[in-house]
């Protein structure tokens, strides 16, 4: 969809999505910004989308996103001491 809009010059804005947004905003010249959903329950601050599953989400600041071009991927690093299964691998499924 991004190519396609692209070829037209029609801008297109990802919705949500963090990381994932940001890298596909860097890739095309038709991307003029990205939206960031998540801020603490009293709206105070902004907080990594995901949570503590990554050790280093990059988090907007001033209106801007930097990103590690030398880091692999998308740049982040899963804290492997924060996850979990969503589900007890003991239970049956119903």
């Amino acid at each position: 969809i991004v190519a396609l809009a692209s070829a037209y010059d029609i801008p297109i804005i990802p919705h949500g999505s963090s990381i994932y947004s940001y890298h596909l905003q860097y890739a095309f010249p038709n991307l003029p910004m990205s939206e960031f959903l998540i801020m603490s329950s009293d709206s105070s601050s902004i907080v990594p989308y995901f949570g503590d599953l990554f050790s280093d989400e990059p988090l907007p600041k001033d209106g801007w996103i930097h990103l590690d071009a030398k880091k692999p991927g998308f740049g982040v690093t899963i804290n492997k001491n924060n996850l979990r299964r969503p589900y007890n691998r003991d239970e049956k499924a119903i």
